[in-house]
């Protein structure tokens, strides 16, 4: 009887244990992760997705911070996981990148598109570098990322979705002349105070883009500094300045 109490207490040791390391595991056969569908799993430390999975959804392991890790099964015909971080087979889309990565990531060089909300709450990275090659930046990509400071917006880049730096520390930005568009409230709820821009022409802004706009000052050539002040939107500004140097703040 002793040896079998023993026994019992030792599997629930280690069952208790394998909860502890926060390891979650999709059962194989399963073909969906739905939207939220981990929300707010605190203990989550790792992310194991099977061969089975063919869609995943939005917010997925939203807030869900010790999540360092999400692997992909190598027989998998739509996903495939490096470094942890979720990108489509064939390596051009990055999907999503879990919440505890820290520090600086750079996005690799055959990636071409983002996912929305693809490092949503991935509060302790701190700076972020996008390749040549990405044109947008979609809906909420970057909201939540508490202590991102810096974010390089790559030559060719024409979009910046909705909320897409909502909620960043990110104090200066430096527009490429290939921007066309930038969504409703892409800069909201941010650290902004410096906008440098290097067309003379302005590009379509959506509504309240950017917050504390009366504080932030714009940085445009002087021949365009005009057509900015009577711009409907961008004449908002508080301050807007001829730019003497685009590059006002060294960013990766």
């Amino acid at each position: 009887m002793k040896i079998v109490l023993l026994a019992l207490a030792c599997m629930m040791a280690i069952s208790l244990q394998a909860q502890n390391e926060g390891d979650v595991v999709i059962p194989a056969g399963q073909t969906a992760i739905p939207d939220s569908a981990y929300y707010k799993h605190m203990e989550m430390t790792s992310l194991a997705i099977p061969a089975s999975v063919d869609t995943i959804g939005q917010n997925v392991v939203d807030h869900c911070f010790k999540l360092v890790y999400i692997t992909v099964d190598a027989e998998n015909p739509r996903f495939k996981s490096e470094g942890g971080v979720v990108y489509s087979k064939d390596g051009k889309t990055l999907i999503l990148c879990p919440p505890g990565k820290t520090g600086e990531f750079t996005v690799p060089a055959h990636v071409t598109t983002i996912a929305p909300y693809a490092f949503r709450t991935c509060k302790k990275l701190t700076s972020i570098v996008l390749p040549n090659g990405i044109t947008e930046i979609p809906d909420g990509a970057f909201m939540g990322c508490w202590g991102l400071e810096k974010v390089n917006l790559p030559q060719g880049l024409k979009r910046i979705g909705k909320h897409a730096f909502d909620g960043t520390i990110v104090q200066k930005m430096n527009m490429p002349t290939t921007m066309e568009f930038i969504d409703d409230e892409a800069f909201v709820n941010t650290s902004l105070v410096e906008v440098n821009l290097r067309v003379t022409t302005p590009f379509e802004l959506g509504e309240n883009v950017f917050s504390e706009i009366h504080v932030t000052r714009l940085n445009v050539p002087t021949a365009g500094l005009q057509n900015f002040k009577k711009h409907p939107k961008w004449g908002k500004f508080g301050r807007i300045t001829p730019t003497h140097s685009y590059w006002t703040v060294k960013l990766p």
